[in-house]
């Protein structure tokens, strides 16, 4: 790394934007709630892991987006760990360009792809001033800029809250140009990794909740996971966003690799994310996750038969793996099959893939009912063994082909009338026989992967696969008790039949049998899918019932809609908006006066009485926390609650609350396992105050004996959240201090008398949602920007979509994914707000930044060894650097038009 005294404007403005946010960073980490200097060591070593890796690390932030948000611990909301990361990355980032030279050239503009237009750049600057505006308008409807780390979502520092995360990303853009003009490809290869990051850690953050805090298969309770997103704490859908915003560069990922075991890994993300998206329950998230998928391979395949190598790069995919061909008996040739898309390793032949898998759901459905999830894994079994069968390389008679497929049944009836004999004998006989066959058809598929060359090699595999079929049929019987016997016989014999009849004839199927290995392992994925949905729907009553309550849903809407746009009172408001994140506060205001919510606020120390005397007479010298209940129905999920993570309760548990009123009311203090929103097993005691003028009083609550196992094993721990709340409509009460106590650990909260502020301090609202949000994403944005800022707002969202749908964005290799992810996030969108969400709206903009500034490079394919490198998702292409002169076709082609060339053209042997 060469360093560089910075002398002109653009690198000393880089110097000024570095210093800048190494000052507001450090600022930031002095007030960070839990372990201030611990913090601010980490904030700094990221800061120099930004310096000397200015180039990577910016396009890697979205990754963590949705692993750092530590509110429920430390109780910031205002500013948060994505402000402070990104912070860090700027400061080393601008810093480093400002300090140092890079160790070539960038790249000719030509080559480069990503560049924001000079229209694009206005249109994003001029939607920045909007959500400045609305910024400044938010300060000004709640009374002034009034400083606090511990403000909520009804005073003025909400404003700043929800509206900051289009800066946060326009302060990453300029890094993401420099780095795109020294390395291109570094856009496709880091972005399509950050993006997958996202997914991945979405995903496994529901499948954490799931199984430690309800059940893996559990599709029953009413219980809806919110992952690692804590600003569900008042409902919102940010994980339906991410999760719409990802899942298609899963599916890019898988449809574009070339490698198998990356392949099966890009599969395995793709069925994590399918179980995330069906445990959210969010009709929204059913319709967007599908319709972003096929947007994206609608333009994924609309791309490759754009481009000139798009047949020679499907013919040398199909050969890159042993047995790329799919299962056949019959010699049929490689067909052109009309209804199919140009796919990884072939075409994906969608008339035998939507057969295959109506097929597997059709059988799931009826073995489910029989068998439960043992018998759809045995079912999936078989369509892996279908799937993984080698064509023939060979042509038989036709008559011999179709007496081996009549044969081939008579050992698959054996097998399942035998094995009805043995299952009650044989412990767990069912699954073995099941395991065998599966197993067998699996390593004669690898060892004859190369075709079929013998008739004996057909019939052994057709023997398999029914084999196989019956297995299943085993593994249902035993596990239902012989229930629907013939209902299972019925559907596995159709199976057995329809793929007879698919071999009868070598037209009929050939486009299934001849598809590549990739495109197979896609229809596989497909059908565990389609299990899947037959698991979630079959194996609970939940999906139905949200299902069935959908008009009653969409009629709440449009009165939620009607309510919160009626807020906008004057044309200065309809234009402009009423501000950023102001929505909470102005339906508590302004909105229907039963369905108020609770709020909080922290008071200063003061040492005289307040000018209102509310809510109590006395000063007091320590800060309190005024907490106030809801005028709506109450009930167990309907209180707004402050809560604190604690780490472990046990033996007798009790409570102390100092407090004051003006009213009758009735407190609440609960400890409960609970990961955000549903509560498991509680310790809870409620208690009648009275206002005894207003003076403090000190309320004892014991809460009883905490259960057996409480907090869970060791290896699978649950949260305890303690929570202080009220069980009464319209209660105000002024805090002094919270106390819990058990009587093994003794004291469990910390800042308990908040001298820290509200440190550590959080708060729920565990199903009354509605007054939070506007619960629609034009509508959120017509509230807070008005129809000046809805008008931008669609304005990029449309220009985004465009680009890369029909403009000079779309034949970037990541344009399918970025197109997808949006619009799916749109469709969530249009029932509920989610840019809110501060680390949401992150993500949203950062795509939307994205997609704006990506073009395909003018790089032209060169030969056969030479991969057109706009179709690539793993980067083929070299390094268009400075030594892209040095290369040795450019290097002849100089020297063939007479161009003097500057140094060898080989590097020099060393002198012996």
């Amino acid at each position: 790394m060469n360093f560089v005294l910075p002398r002109r404007p653009a690198a000393l403005a880089s110097l000024a934007t570095g210093l800048a946010c190494a000052v507001l960073g450090l600022w930031l980490m002095r007030h960070y709630p839990v372990e201030p200097i611990a913090a601010t060591a980490l904030w700094t070593a990221i800061a120099v892991a930004g310096f000397f890796g200015w180039r990577v690390l910016p396009l890697l932030v979205p990754a963590l987006v949705p692993v750092i948000g530590f509110a429920p611990w430390t109780g910031w909301i205002t500013f948060e760990e994505l402000d402070l990361l990104v912070l860090a990355v700027a400061a080393g980032g601008y810093t480093a360009i400002a300090l140092t030279a890079p160790p070539h050239k960038p790249v000719a503009w030509r080559y480069r792809t990503l560049r924001w237009r000079a229209a694009v750049r206005v249109l994003m600057a001029v939607f920045a001033l909007s959500t400045f505006i609305a910024i400044w308008r938010g300060f000004d409807q709640a009374g002034g800029v009034e400083f606090g780390f511990w403000q909520g979502f009804q005073e003025p520092m909400n404003s700043l809250r929800a509206g900051k995360s289009f800066f946060l990303v326009l302060l990453l853009l300029p890094l993401w140009q420099k780095a795109s003009d020294l390395r291109p490809t570094a856009v496709q290869r880091l972005s399509r990794a950050a993006w997958v990051l996202v997914l991945i850690a979405t995903s496994l953050g529901a499948l954490w909740e799931r199984w430690v805090y309800t059940a893996l298969l559990d599709f029953s309770s009413d219980y809806r996971t919110t992952s690692l997103f804590w600003e569900m704490n008042v409902g919102g859908a940010s994980l339906d966003g991410a999760l719409a915003l990802s899942v298609p560069f899963a599916l890019l990922w898988a449809m574009r690799e070339r490698r198998p075991l990356r392949f099966v890994a890009a599969l395995a993300v793709m069925l994590l994310a399918f179980y995330a998206s069906l445990t959210t329950f969010s009709r929204g998230v059913y319709l967007a996750v599908p319709a972003g998928m096929a947007l994206c391979a609608i333009l994924w395949a609309v791309q490759r038969r754009e481009g000139p190598e798009a047949s020679r790069q499907d013919a040398s995919a199909a050969g890159a793996f042993p047995g790329a061909r799919s299962s056949a008996f019959a010699g049929a040739r490689p067909s052109s099959f009309h209804g199919a898309l140009p796919g990884a390793g072939g075409r994906v032949p969608l008339g035998g893939a939507i057969g295959v898998v109506l097929g597997t759901a059709a059988a799931a459905w009826v073995l489910f009912g029989a068998g439960g999830y043992r018998a759809m894994l045995a079912l999936a079994g078989s369509a892996a063994v279908l799937l993984a069968m080698p064509a023939t390389r060979a042509a038989w008679p036709r008559g011999q082909m179709r007496a081996l497929l009549v044969v081939a049944t008579v050992p698959a009836l054996l097998l399942a009338l035998l094995g009805g004999l043995l299952i009650d004998l044989v412990p767990k006989g069912a699954y073995l026989i099941d395991g065998a066959v599966v197993l067998l058809g699996l390593g004669l598929a690898w060892l004859w992967r190369g075709g079929l060359t013998q008739p004996s090699q057909a019939f052994a595999l057709a023997v398999v696969w029914m084999a196989s079929l019956a297995g299943a049929g085993l593994v249902a019987a035993h596990w239902g008790g012989g229930r629907d016997v013939i209902g299972i016989a019925a559907v596995l014999t159709l199976l057995a039949v329809a793929w007879i009849a698919t071999q009868w004839s070598p037209r009929v199927g050939a486009g299934l049998r001849n598809a590549g290995w990739r495109a197979r392992g896609l229809v596989w994925t497909a059908c565990l899918l389609a299990c899947a949905v037959v698991a979630a729907l079959g194996g609970g009553a939940y999906i139905g019932q949200r299902m069935s309550t959908g008009q009653q849903d969409f009629d709440g809407r449009l009165e939620h809609w009607r309510i919160g746009l009626g807020l906008l009172k004057s044309m200065d408001e309809w234009l402009l908006g009423k501000g950023s994140g102001r929505f909470p506060a102005s339906f508590a205001n302004g909105g229907p006066f039963d369905e108020r919510v609770g709020d909080y606020r922290l008071n200063p120390p003061r040492s005289e009485v307040p000018a209102s005397g509310l809510p109590g007479a006395e000063p007091f010298p320590h800060p309190t926390v005024t907490l106030t209940s809801g005028l709506h129905m109450m009930g167990n999920g309907e209180m707004f609650r402050l809560s604190q993570r604690v780490p472990a309760v046990s033996g007798e548990v009790a409570a102390t609350v100092v407090l004051r009123t003006q009213f009758k009311t009735q407190v609440r203090v609960e400890v409960c396992e609970k990961f955000l929103l549903y509560p498991l097993q509680c310790v809870i005691r409620q208690e009648m105050v009275e206002p005894k003028g207003g003076a403090w009083q000190s309320v004892q609550l014991k809460l009883g004996q905490t259960p057996a196992g409480f907090g869970g094993p060791s290896w699978a721990p649950r949260r305890l959240v303690a929570s202080v709340t009220q069980n009464w409509r319209g209660g105000v009460i002024e805090i002094a201090s919270v106390s819990i106590v058990d009587s093994v650990h003794g004291p469990v909260l910390r800042n308990g008398d908040f001298s820290e502020g509200l440190a550590r301090w959080f708060f729920t609202s565990d199903r009354n949602h509605m007054p939070f949000h506007m619960k629609s994403l034009p509508g959120h944005v017509l509230f807070e920007q008005g129809l000046f800022g809805l008008a931008l707002w669609t304005s990029l969202l449309v220009t985004v979509l465009v680009r890369l749908s029909f403009g000079a964005g779309r034949h970037h290799p990541l344009a399918p994914a970025v197109a997808g992810g949006l619009a799916g996030f749109v469709i969530v969108g249009l029932f509920d707000s989610l840019i809110d969400a501060p680390r949401i709206a992150f993500l949203f903009y950062a795509l939307m930044a994205l997609g704006l500034g990506l073009r395909a490079s003018s790089r032209k394919s060169q030969g056969p060894g030479d991969p057109d490198s706009r179709l690539e998702l793993e980067t083929l292409q070299p390094e268009l650097e400075s030594a892209f002169e040095a290369a040795p076709e450019v290097r002849r082609a100089m020297a063939a038009a007479g161009v003097k060339l500057k140094g060898p053209a080989t590097p020099k042997r060393p002198h012996r």
